[in-house]
C-alpha cells in the first residue's frame, strides 16, 4: 500500500508527527492526494513547523515569527485579565518565552507564511541593506553603530503589530470610539515590559544609570548563551538602536517616501503630523510604506 493511499483521516495526521515546515513542504509536494491532505494543516501546527525552522527560513530568529503572530497575540491578550498577565509573564523571559506564548495561542497559515516570505524579500531585505549603510555595521563607525539592522527593522514591526490597539486609537475618529465597543488597548506597562526584558538596549540601561553587572546578569537571565555553536549568532542583542532611531527610522523618512511617491495625498496641514506618526508605527505596513509603490496603501 502506497502512503497516498491510505484513508484521508489518517493522511490529515501526518503533519503532527512532522518535525519542519520544509518537511511540510516536502511532504505536501509528492503527490496531488497528500497536497489536498496536508498542504493546509491547522493553524497551531504551522505556527509550530514554522517555529521549528525559524533559525534557518523565519530569520532573524525569533522576531520574525513573533512579528508574524503578534498582532493575533495582542488580540487574544486584550480579552482578559489573565490573558494580559499571562502576555507580561511571559515577556520576562525574553523573547525566546515571548514566541513559545504566541505559538500556543496564535495559529499562522500557509497564506501567512508566504505572505511572511514576500515581506522579508520585498520589503525586509531591501531596508536591511539601507540602514546598514545608514546606522549599521556598513558605516564603518565603532561607536554609533547598530549592530544588527534587520533585527531592529523586525522589532520596529512587532511595537506597530503587538500595541496596535493603541495605535488604532490616535487615527480612529471619536464618534466611532463613542458608539463602538472597543477592547481596552495594553497597558503603558506591558509596553514598558516589551522594551525591558524583548528589547534590551545597552544604552538604555547606560541612561537608567544600572552598573555593567547589572546588565550582564539581565542578559544572561533573559538570553541565555545558547549550547550549539550555530545558535550562537542568534543571542547577539541589539547595543545602539537608538541610534538607528535617530539615524533611520525617524519620522523625516515617512514623510519623505509620501511626498516622493506619484501619488499626492491631499492632507489637512493639521492633520499632517498626526498621519505620519501613526504611519511610522502600523506594524509591516509602516515598512511596506518605505518600498516604492508603498504609501498608496495610505489612500
Amino acid at each position: 500500500m502506497s502512503l497516498d493511499s491510505l484513508p484521508p483521516e489518517l493522511l490529515m495526521k501526518l503533519p503532527y508527527f512532522l518535525h519542519s515546515i520544509e518537511d511540510l513542504i516536502t511532504l505536501s509536494s509528492m503527490s496531488r492526494t497528500l497536497y489536498r491532505t496536508c498542504a493546509n494543516p491547522p493553524p497551531k501546527i504551522i505556527s509550530q513547523l514554522a517555529a521549528n525552522s525559524g533559525r534557518v527560513f523565519f530569520r532573524p530568529h525569533p522576531h520574525l515569527l513573533i512579528a508574524a503572530t503578534a498582532r493575533g497575540l495582542a488580540d487574544w491578550a486584550v480579552q482578559s485579565h489573565e490573558n494580559r498577565a499571562r502576555l507580561e509573564e511571559s515577556m520576562h523571559g525574553g523573547v525566546n518565552t515571548l514566541l513559545e506564548l504566541a505559538i500556543d495561542v496564535v495559529g499562522l497559515t500557509m497564506e501567512d507564511i508566504r505572505r511572511l516570505w514576500r515581506f522579508k524579500f520585498n520589503v525586509l531585505n531591501p531596508l536591511d541593506r539601507q540602514l546598514d549603510l545608514a546606522a549599521g555595521p556598513a558605516t564603518g563607525s565603532p561607536i554609533t553603530v547598530c549592530n544588527d539592522p534587520e533585527t531592529t527593522l523586525v522589532s520596529w514591526v512587532i511595537y506597530g503589530e503587538l500595541f496596535h490597539h493603541s495605535v488604532e486609537l490616535g487615527y480612529t475618529p471619536n464618534d466611532i470610539l463613542a458608539h463602538h465597543s472597543r477592547p481596552q488597548p495594553l497597558s503603558s506597562i506591558t509596553r514598558y515590559k516589551w522594551f525591558a526584558y524583548c528589547l534590551p538596549d545597552f544604552n538604555c540601561f547606560d541612561t537608567l544609570h544600572l552598573t555593567r553587572d547589572d546588565f550582564i546578569q539581565f542578559m544572561e537571565k533573559c538570553y541565555p548563551v545558547p549550547e550549539k555553536l550555530e545558535d550562537q549568532e542568534d543571542a547577539n542583542q541589539q547595543l545602539s538602536m537608538n541610534v538607528a532611531c535617530m539615524d533611520f527610522l525617524n519620522p523625516r523618512l515617512w514623510e519623505r517616501r509620501i511626498e516622493l511617491e506619484e501619488y499626492k495625498m491631499v492632507v489637512d496641514p493639521n492633520l499632517r503630523q498626526v498621519l505620519i506618526r501613526c504611519s511610522m508605527h502600523l506594524g509591516f505596513r509602516s515598512l511596506e510604506l518605505l518600498v516604492p509603490g508603498g504609501a498608496t496603501q495610505l489612500v
